[in-house]
Formats: structure tokens, C-alpha cells, sequence
């Protein structure tokens, strides 16, 4: 889920998100093992005093579909 919409995803894909989106990540085969590899400009972002991080409260953290 990318800021309300969903995304199906398979091994080998890559995938951006924007920063300012909610996401979030599911595994929908419980038979499977799901590996995200991801990375991030965390350390640049903290030094230059941009870095925010908020976690999604309503729905019980969980995005509605649209």
C-alpha cells in the first residue's frame, strides 16, 4: 500500500516510494517467505535536519484502499 492504493509486488521488482506517502507492506501468501530489501537517505536527512518519521494511527495502522 503506497498512500492509499495498492501494489502488488513480486521477487525481482523494484519499487520507489515517496517520502511523504504512507506505506506499508503485506505478505498475502502465508505458504510464501515475502523479503524486502530496502534502504534509505536516513543519516543524510537527520544531519540536514529533514528527517521525519510518523507512524499511521487511524484504522489500526492500516491504510483505507482507494
Amino acid at each position: 500500500m503506497i498512500a492509499g492504493q495498492r501494489f502488488e509486488w513480486k521477487q525481482g521488482d523494484i519499487f520507489c516510494v515517496p517520502s511523504w506517502a504512507w506505506h506499508e507492506h503485506h505478505n498475502l501468501d502465508p505458504a510464501e517467505d515475502a523479503c524486502l530489501f530496502s534502504f534509505n537517505d536516513f543519516p543524510v536527512m537527520r544531519s540536514l535536519g529533514f528527517h521525519r518519521e510518523e507512524a499511521y494511527a487511524d484504522n489500526g495502522g492500516h491504510q483505507p484502499t482507494t
